[in-house]
């Protein structure tokens, strides 16, 4: 079954949980971008935007001339990413943040609100929005 992850964010995440499992460490060099497309038969735009996240993050470095490595500091880096994925992914959960939003999102249901309408208003709660419309 394919995943439901674009290419680009599971070579994102393959790299950091090679990081975090220790398979790649500080200093490590990756294959060039077109080397890596290559091996996974992806476009080298695939792998462009999966390392530009992962520089992003300090997971990784690039530099002209030396090439990609695993930059310093990437181990907690990677546990900070993998631990927002699983979040993310329906992983574990704030106990106490469940218990605070249990109510609502019930009382929203109730209301007919669907799933992805809860969703929605959240986002635009955390983004700060008011409910009439401005932030």
């Amino acid at each position: 079954m394919p995943s439901p992850q674009p290419p680009y964010e599971q070579v994102r995440r393959e790299i950091v949980e090679q990081v975090r499992g220790g398979e790649l460490r500080p200093g490590d060099r990756l294959p060039a971008i077109r080397a890596h497309a290559a091996d996974l038969g992806l476009a080298a735009g695939t792998v462009a935007r999966a390392y530009k996240m992962l520089e992003e993050t300090q997971i990784i470095v690039t530099r002209r001339g030396a090439g990609t490595t695993i930059a310093p500091g990437a181990v907690e880096n990677a546990r900070r990413e993998a631990e927002t994925a699983e979040r993310e992914d329906g992983g574990p959960v704030d106990a106490a943040l469940l218990s605070l939003f249990a109510g609502p999102v019930a009382e929203a249901r109730t209301r007919g609100a669907r799933d992805v309408e809860i969703l929605a208003t959240v986002r635009a709660v955390l983004a700060g929005e008011s409910a009439g419309g401005s932030r």
